[in-house]
């Protein structure tokens, strides 16, 4: 790499340097000026011009000159060489093909073409990670993921090619046509896999409502797939935890067989239910891994209930009933003041007032009804404010009947429960809400999720508060216009993400019953994907009910066979753990802990769910890598002609070696080659006057 070195001249740094030669002259000639008998003329005049050098070097330094080097750059082309290895790739091989053979081919290659270029190599299957393997264990193919990685990490660099071993199936992400696009380089393709259908049974999903009520009877949908096996009888049944629940027998009358078959069962028992549905095998199928499919249910006692009361009708109503109701555990009910089932609030586990008590009906009293109830009140234009600062215990407006737009803010410091980063992030962009203008003062101990923020001055009066007294729950949200923030985050994301996360997760605190555990453990959720991580919380209160997380806490996972023993780790006030990925199958924990010389314990269930994606389609697509090597000007070629690829790259001529120059300008006094020629001149002089006796 070649280096240029120039320095910088001006008219001040050449005035600098005629002084500093001057001043080393003038100090080296004051210092020599009598001649020494030690000394010969000649060595004389060798101190006198080492002195002088230094002296002048360090008057010249503390100019602090600038210098500008160039550094030459020479960047060899990346060239990525992704295998695929889910597992397809081993069950539907060619007959014949050689996979052990083929590692060798694909090491190989990578050796060969390390002699011209950069060589990157990844495996993937749902996740990319670097390096090649010999084994086939993916669940999943994302070709978008492998070629994303490339494109988002190494977008500034000179990408010379990318080799792609795969069969073409994908069945997570998205087409990888597009992203490929993004990649300006030339995409080859290695075509593996067998695009010949092989005899195989499967069952190839099946649909199901992951929750259902006790006592309800549900229904679920098998999808059959039945390939190459015309003339061939199968039997399908579903089992739960009791014995045989259906079975059916099907004909298959065609090489390519497809039916979806109705199943109708009853939640009879409370919790999470496992259930099996298996087609019997035929000889000489391919697999039959794919013949049986688990799915777990969680049966519920009842959704709780949720009675909307407003003043008039309002598109706040059907905001809210649309979030609500986005968490199958609730059914929300709705009424207006002036006709409304009093049944109907007497029964809710939650009832939201929006615009009550009203200015419409100012005589209005609900107190009766609503005793010891979880109320959520929502003000508006329409809300009798004195009314309301008496009716409970939270929040006092004193208004001027007015109303002004104020803009949610999120507070940081609520503890009650946990919005995601990305929920709090759009919050903070939606459009105002129409609150009534006034003084805010808490009344009680309550916790504030959202305060407000007028024009852009941030305030600290309560917009979203919510409060507990041990007996019931209030919230109250000083502000209507709630459609408003549904329509924006759809408009912005594409979904209702974040305002059903706010809304559902308010409700669900609110219509909770009040758990007086001191020790509670959770899952994330009761049900994950195979290969997901498994995460669990935990908290413990002392006896003021405060989080603490002082003592140890231990948590063991145990399936049918196994214990898995965990630590959980501190967060800021109570427990995490990250159990990582395990395998399918039911799970219970039993964790356990001691505050003081009190031993607490806490156990839950949660289930894996078998992924069978690569069961599902195993005759090899070979049309999506042709259209990604044709769209890039690259060529697709078959295993056994690997050896010819870093010919095809070499006289590809989008594949070149890049040159740079990388400027900078820097002090010179940074530069410490110079320091050590000072050094280097000082000693000659120094052991120049030492051996000859003048020091």
């Amino acid at each position: 790499m070649p280096l240029l070195f120039q320095l910088q001249f001006t008219t001040p740094s050449v005035l600098w340097i005629v002084f500093s030669l001057i001043l080393g002259l003038g100090y080296a000639a004051l210092l020599y000026k009598s001649p020494k008998a030690e000394l010969s003329t000649g060595l004389t005049r060798l101190l006198f011009v080492l002195r002088a050098v230094v002296v002048a070097l360090i008057c010249f330094l503390f100019f602090a000159p600038y210098v500008k080097t160039t550094n030459k750059i020479l960047e060899k082309p990346l060239v990525f060489l992704l295998q695929d290895n889910s597992a397809s790739i081993s069950i539907a091989r060619p007959a014949g093909f050689d996979l052990s053979a083929y590692s060798q081919q694909l090491k190989n290659l990578e050796t060969s073409l390390k002699n011209d270029y950069d060589v990157r190599t990844l495996s993937f299957g749902s996740k990319v990670s670097e390096g090649l393997s010999s084994e086939y264990p993916g669940k999943g193919t994302n070709i978008s993921a492998a070629l994303k990685y490339i494109n988002e990490g190494f977008s500034n660099r000179n990408i010379g090619a990318v080799i792609l071993a795969s069969d073409g199936i994908y069945n997570q992400g998205g087409n990888p046509q597009y992203i490929a696009k993004n990649i300006k380089s030339p995409i080859y393709t290695i075509a593996l896999g067998d695009t010949i259908p092989k005899k195989d049974l499967l069952i190839s999903n099946v649909n199901y409502n992951k929750l259902v009520y006790l006592g309800n009877d549900f229904q679920i949908e098998l999808n059959i797939e039945a390939h190459q096996s015309k003339g061939s009888a199968a039997r399908i049944i579903v089992t739960g935890q009791s014995g045989p629940l259906f079975t059916k027998s099907i004909s298959i009358n065609s090489n390519e067989y497809r039916a979806s078959i109705p199943v109708t069962l009853s939640a009879r028992k409370k919790g999470i239910q496992r259930f099996t549905a298996t087609i019997t095998g035929i000889p000489g199928e391919l697999s039959r891994e794919n013949n049986t499919q688990t799915f777990f249910i969680e049966v519920i006692d009842g959704r709780q209930q949720v009675f909307i009361l407003a003043a008039s009708p309002h598109p706040d109503i059907a905001a809210l009933k649309q979030s609500i109701e986005s968490n199958k555990n609730y059914e929300v009910k709705s009424g207006f003041i002036n006709d409304f089932n009093r049944g109907d609030l007497g029964q809710a586990d939650l009832t939201i007032l929006h615009q009550i008590p009203s200015l419409a009906v100012p005589g209005l009293n609900l107190s009766s009804l609503l005793n010891k109830k979880n109320v959520w009140y929502i003000l508006g234009a329409q809300s009798n404010t004195q009314a309301f600062a008496s009716s409970q215990n939270v929040l006092n407006i004193v208004s001027a009947g007015a109303i002004q737009e104020v803009f949610p803010t999120v507070n940081p410091q609520f503890y009650e429960f946990t919005l995601s980063e990305s929920t709090a992030k759009k919050l903070s962009g939606f459009p105002p809400l129409l609150s009534p203008f006034g003084n805010y003062t808490l009344k009680s101990q309550a916790s504030v999720l959202l305060t407000q923020k007028i024009g852009k001055l941030d305030t600290d009066r309560p917009l979203l508060a919510f409060s507990s007294d041990g007996t019931r729950k209030t919230a109250v949200l000083s502000g209507e216009g709630i459609w408003r923030w549904r329509l924006e985050d759809f408009k912005e994301n594409g979904d209702h993400a974040a305002i059903d996360e706010l809304l559902s997760k308010a409700v669900q605190f609110l219509s909770s019953k009040e758990d007086k555990r001191k020790f509670r453990v959770y899952a994330g959720r009761n049900s994950f994907d195979e290969g997901e991580h498994i995460v669990l919380n935990a908290e413990l209160y002392n006896d003021a009910y405060e989080l603490v997380n002082t003592p140890e806490a231990r948590v063991v996972i145990k399936d049918r066979t196994k214990s898995y023993p965990f630590t959980f780790s501190r967060t800021d006030k109570s427990y995490i753990l990250d159990a990582g990925a395990l395998p399918p199958g039911e799970y219970s924990f039993n964790a356990q802990t001691q505050l003081g010389k009190i031993k607490y314990t806490a156990g839950g269930q949660f289930v894996i769910t078998q992924q069978q994606a690569e069961l599902s389609q195993t005759t090899a697509d070979h049309q999506v890598l042709f259209n990604l090597a044709d769209q890039s000007g690259a060529k697709l070629i078959l295993p056994s002609e690997i050896k010819n690829l870093p010919a095809l790259i070499k006289e590809n001529e989008l594949v070149k070696t890049i040159s740079w120059e990388d400027k900078r300008f820097e002090e010179l006094i940074n530069i410490k080659w110079i320091f050590a020629l000072i050094l280097t001149l000082i000693s000659l002089e120094w052991f120049g006057r030492k051996r000859n006796g003048t020091l």
